[in-house]
């Protein structure tokens, strides 16, 4: 019998429902109506001559359909939740799964884990037995627990440090996230709730140079491939109770996994599997949209494929095991949200179709229909856009349709690969995503399926132009119609194959951060108490930016500024690069640290947090895909890059009272507009004076229009943004109180 279940409402304290607006449901109605009009007009046309190909191609279309159909349930209603205060006599304690990763990520993730609020102990739960990770936790001082039988994988060393801990609430980590201080504050609340299994955050990364994350260069959007899951869809499916539990970044209780016998084990993705168990026996979940922890993603095409092949086989043997659709336990509602999740997988099928159909009956003269000319043409071309604007309304922004494409087409043959675990009975091994930033140099085989694409697109439009040219042996308008098509999936691919082999000539030895630092430093030619700006900082160095006229030096040393204080640093320049638009240089210098835990404070100030996004004013989702502007640049390969302000050193205060220092950027998005960082909080929030000596350069009539305070290592920052006018906010004193909206948490 399938649980009962009832939706949050909108008069609950704690929750607000954002369901889709007027417009959204004005394009939902009008692609219903699109969509009736042309299968009426689409099925009577199946050739009968091209029975094979005429079936796929309408599968591919009924796919399309009822993909989106079930998105569209699963999205409509958006849940925001508002954390409640914990039990302050709640005992959680905090997992981190490790097999074969390297120390450091592990130190950094650790050192963060220890500074989470409400947390019992620190559990390092080690699979691969290693006596560095032994010593790494005796050093920091967290539990060490390891185990020599690796069954079950991931599972497995869940369970096997479950019988080590008693506490009555679990938060779980892979190796790579490291949570923010104010983690389980923000999601013990919601267990007050007896009935709630889990509280599942987003999954959120800091390396943004990373396979599945674009940069719009003419705005300040940052945009990665989960950002529609993690920010759109599990908000959805948690109005319906179904919200997934993703294996990191969750907290759980203990009696839901004793109630179903722990982790679940038999699959290769323990995550989806435990959290259908634990709806199957009537438990709630609970998704909080704010991102808490930072990881790594996937950096090259073969650590995307790795996961995504993972997640895809584990989502099938999911579905062999537990029946999903005719598995009793479950709402009607849940069974359409796994579904509907588990069934995205079959898209590689689609995709091959849809890919490779044009080329054949451009080689061969069969068509998949009975052509009508221009009728068909511009009901169709009526009923595929109607649909990418549905599919980019209910995605609110997120779905970004364009560099979507790209992804589908570099994806496809491993979700058809993934499927085959569906019906193949294969023990298949649990494979760890590496975490590792090794470059890939030339044409990876995995690319093998894009390159075959645009091989064929090249002979198809050869071969079917040539015969066209000698003997017309398609109808005009079907072989303009054909040659458009493989154009366009050639384009697809071509690009996607260009962005693979940008992302694996990745040469960092370390994940950089785009954060600005003060830096004193003795460097001939830059004058006492001169202050430099550093940015893209890492644990392993730094960019240092030299006034006009100082030459870089070959070794630099001095301190870091950070928000707990000053941190000692040397370093070589390992090269250093002139910038015609500024007329000053980049000395571009690497850490040479005393010892392994010199960088400790350093990393303490770029892991675990927002920042970033914060001071530099990105967003995941800013602009509409369907700008004409972004679509032939998109086509082009091209965009115009906006150049970005430089930070600069500045007192902020009033005329003739105190001042601080902080470091100042003018805005991109908005005029006469500044953001500031600063250590201390302001003298005042109006009548404000920016004094840029660097610049000589004096704003006065400010005011702090918005706010946000981090808790960054040992100290504090203050984010501000600046601008003309005569009130201004009054800044949080307290961390993440914020009047600025946290990246990553925008509203619907």
């Amino acid at each position: 019998m399938a649980a009962s279940f009832d939706p949050p409402r909108n008069d609950q304290t704690d929750v607000v429902l954002h369901r889709l607006k007027p417009l959204g449901v004005a394009a939902v109605g009008s692609f219903a109506v699109i969509t009736a009009c042309y299968f009426s007009y689409r099925i009577p046309l199946t050739n009968p001559h091209a029975p094979i190909m005429s079936a796929l191609l309408l599968a591919a279309e009924a796919f399309g359909l009822v993909s989106l159909v079930l998105h569209l349930f699963s999205v409509w209603t958006l849940v925001e939740r508002r954390p409640t205060a914990p039990d302050p006599d709640v005992s959680a304690d905090i997992f981190v799964t490790t097999w074969n990763e390297p120390t450091d990520m592990l130190r950094n993730t650790l050192r963060a884990a220890k500074k989470v609020r409400f947390a019992r102990h620190v559990w390092l739960l080690d699979d691969g037995a290693r006596e560095e990770m032994r010593a790494l936790a005796e050093t920091l001082g967290v539990k060490y627990v390891s185990r020599t039988d690796r069954s079950h994988a991931k599972a497995g060393n869940l369970n096997n440090a479950l019988a080590y801990s008693d506490a009555d609430f679990i938060a779980q980590f892979d190796c790579d996230h490291a949570p923010s201080p104010e983690f389980l504050e923000r999601t013990l609340g919601y267990f007050r709730d007896p009935k709630v299994a889990f509280v599942q955050t987003p999954q959120d990364f800091y390396n943004i140079d990373s396979f599945q994350h674009r940069q719009n260069r003419q705005s300040t959007e940052f945009w990665h491939e989960q950002t529609l899951f993690y920010r759109i869809i599990q908000r959805g499916k948690d109005f319906w109770n179904a919200a997934f539990f993703c294996g990191s970044c969750a907290v759980i209780r203990r009696a839901a996994l004793d109630d179903i016998g722990g982790f679940a084990t038999g699959t290769v993705t323990e995550d989806i599997h435990t959290s259908l168990k634990v709806h199957k026996k009537g438990w709630k979940s609970v998704y909080h949209a704010q991102s808490l922890a930072f990881g790594v993603a996937p950096s090259n095409l073969d650590q995307y494929e790795t996961q995504r092949l993972r997640w895809g086989r584990g989502a099938m043997q999911v579905w062999r095991k537990e029946g999903l659709i005719f598995s009793p336990g479950l709402t009607l509602a849940q069974r359409a949200c796994y579904f509907t999740s588990i069934v995205t997988y079959f898209e590689g099928w689609q995709k091959a179709v849809l890919y490779f159909m044009p080329m054949a009956v451009l080689l061969t003269g069969a068509m998949p229909i009975v052509w009508t000319g221009q009728n068909f043409v511009s009901l169709f071309l009526m009923w595929v856009l109607s649909g990418m604007l549905v599919n980019e309304t209910v995605g609110r922004g997120y779905t970004k349709t364009l560099w979507m494409e790209e992804y589908n087409c570099l994806r496809f043959f491993t979700f058809i690969n993934a499927t085959m675990a569906l019906i193949l009975p294969v023990k298949w091994r649990f494979q760890v995503t590496p975490k590792n930033l090794e470059a890939i140099g030339g044409l990876p085989l995995r690319q093998a399926p894009q390159a075959l694409i645009v091989l064929l697109a090249a002979v198809a439009l050869l071969v079917g132009s040539i015969r066209f040219l000698n003997h017309p042996y398609l109808p005009t308008g079907a072989y303009i119609a054909n040659v458009v098509w493989t154009l366009i999936n050639g384009i697809i691919a071509v690009r996607a194959i260009g962005f693979s082999l940008e992302k694996g000539r990745q040469r960092r030895a370390a994940h950089r951060f785009a954060l600005p630092a003060p830096v004193a430093a003795s460097i001939p030619g830059v004058g006492d108490g001169q202050v430099l700006i550093a940015t893209d900082l890492s644990v392993g160095g730094m960019q240092l930016r030299l006034p006009q006229g100082v030459a870089a030096p070959k070794a630099v040393a001095g301190k870091i500024m950070l928000p707990d204080g000053p941190l000692a640093f040397s370093g070589r320049v390992v090269r250093a690069t002139k910038r015609k638009r500024t007329g000053d240089s980049i000395a571009h210098i690497q850490f040479e640290w005393r010892n392994e835990g010199a960088a400790d404070r350093l990393n303490a100030c770029l892991f675990g947090n927002a920042l970033q996004w914060a001071a530099n004013d990105w967003l995941e989702t800013d602009a509409s895909d369907f700008s004409w502007r972004q679509i032939i640049s998109w086509f082009s390969g091209r965009s115009a890059a906006r150049a970005q302000e430089d930070w600069q050193a500045c007192n902020l205060g009033g005329l003739a009272g105190p001042h601080v220092r902080c470091l100042v950027q003018k805005s991109r998005r908005e005029q006469d507009t500044w953001r500031a960082l600063s250590y201390e909080m302001p003298p005042s929030v109006n009548g404000l004076v920016v004094n840029i000596p660097a610049l000589s350069l004096v704003r006065r009539r400010l005011r702090v229009a918005g706010a946000q305070t981090f808790v960054v290592g040992g100290g504090i920052v203050y984010v501000m943004v600046l601008k003309y006018g005569p009130e201004g906010v009054n800044l949080a004193p307290e961390p993440d109180a914020s009047v600025l909206p946290a990246t990553g948490a925008r509203v619907a």
